[in-house]
């Protein structure tokens, strides 16, 4: 089966009426992962009272039924954007890219503005955890397993590159372990609401 997989960022409390309009167009099912937007005026974001809970839901999807989801999910009444993700190569190109950037916990603010300052205009805040290995740090037996944070931009495909080269210049991203940063192809592209 080709699939592709269906990001949607929308409002907290709205991931529920995504995920139904995209049920009711064919997708599957998915998984919500709750995140904060970024600020996008800095005056706010100095304040800490600029950034807004969202709901992220991840759908993977038949290829054949992707452009019918994501217009049901435009066409439901949540607020904020959702695209599609398919590394295949003979699929559409939207003129956007998604770029992620897995970081230490605590990183995302620093790196936000770095890629701000380099033509992003805001992103999306998941807090994660890395895996743990047999090598990890052990505290009365249980690995210590490193608190991250997933930062998403969906960017021009233009301006990603520059947004790129800035956040991995960083010194965080040169240290090994501590984070990584890559970029897909978005195939389709709605802002929603």
């Amino acid at each position: 089966m080709d699939s592709c997989m269906l990001i949607s960022i929308v409002m907290k409390g709205q991931a529920k009426e995504a995920m139904r309009a995209a049920r009711s167009a064919g997708a599957p099912g998915g998984t919500v992962s709750l995140a904060r937007g970024t600020a996008s005026n800095s005056i706010l974001a100095a304040l800490g009272i600029g950034d807004t809970m969202k709901e992220v839901l991840f759908s993977v999807v038949k290829d054949q039924d992707a452009g019918r989801i994501l217009e049901a999910v435009r066409n439901s009444h949540v607020k904020g954007l959702a695209m599609i993700i398919d590394d295949e190569e003979d699929t559409m190109d939207s003129g956007w890219r998604l770029i992620e950037v897995i970081a230490e916990h605590g990183y995302s603010d620093d790196i936000m503005a770095v890629a701000r300052k380099a033509g992003a205009k805001g992103g999306t805040v998941i807090n994660a955890h890395g895996t743990s290995t047999e090598d990890d740090v052990k505290f009365f037996g249980a690995p210590l397993v490193p608190e991250k944070e997933i930062l998403m931009i969906v960017i021009e495909k233009d301006k990603a590159d520059k947004v790129i080269e800035a956040v991995s210049a960083m010194d965080i991203l040169q240290k090994k372990g501590m984070g990584i940063v890559f970029s897909l192809p978005v195939t389709a592209f709605q802002n929603l609401g």
